[in-house]
């Protein structure tokens, strides 16, 4: 009987054993399983995230170039003005330009927008004063166009032009606004009165 009650005890005792062994295995299957379906929705999550961030930044063609040729800056109270003619002496036409003033030496960069003070009707687009129409290149190589620009609201303190060109160009078969940022214009201004 004794014998009978060993073996007894030895068979539940293997029987849990086998138990505890598959229950050990099952643990390490579910700690796969997690780590498995984590790296999935990771790899989804990142694909998807991919998604929302630009390829590449659209570039004007090379070649693209304006210059500022003839700044003038009226700083008397009565008119407080600045007159730009700016020259496409680059390859392609130019549709228009972003245009930020300083009023501050020493500035690295002019921050200040003016392109919404441009005295010329219907030569607004956002915030880009343009050549001719809204949606061409109206600016051809070897033209050139005068702007006035009212700045009363800054003074006479300005000391800095930034002008920086915009093209209509076609992008993967789309035609698409954009900066040419690598053709920025830089030049330093000084007050004028006029006749004196």
């Amino acid at each position: 009987m004794l014998l009978q009650v060993n073996r007894k005890k030895e068979m539940g005792n293997k029987k849990r054993k086998i138990l505890a062994d598959k229950c050990g295995i099952s643990i390490v299957i579910g700690y796969i399983l997690l780590i498995s379906v984590s790296i999935v929705m990771s790899i989804l999550v990142y694909q998807w995230l991919k998604t929302y961030v630009p390829r590449d930044t659209p570039q004007c063609s090379e070649g693209t170039s304006v210059l500022i040729k003839k700044v003038l800056y009226d700083c008397t109270e009565e008119n407080e003005e600045l007159n730009l003619t700016i020259k496409n002496n680059g390859r392609f036409s130019v549709h228009g330009f972003f245009i930020h003033v300083s009023n501050k030496t020493g500035e690295e960069l002019a921050v200040i927008d003016i392109s919404s003070n441009v005295t010329i009707e219907g030569r607004l687009s956002g915030n880009s004063v343009v050549f001719g129409g809204l949606s061409d290149n109206g600016l051809a190589p070897g033209k050139e166009e005068t702007f006035s620009f009212d700045v009363r609201e800054y003074g006479n303190k300005l000391v800095k032009i930034e002008i920086i060109p915009t093209r209509i160009q076609d992008v993967d078969g789309k035609e698409r606004f954009i900066s040419c940022s690598d053709a920025k214009v830089e030049e330093t201004i000084t007050c004028y009165i006029p006749n004196q």
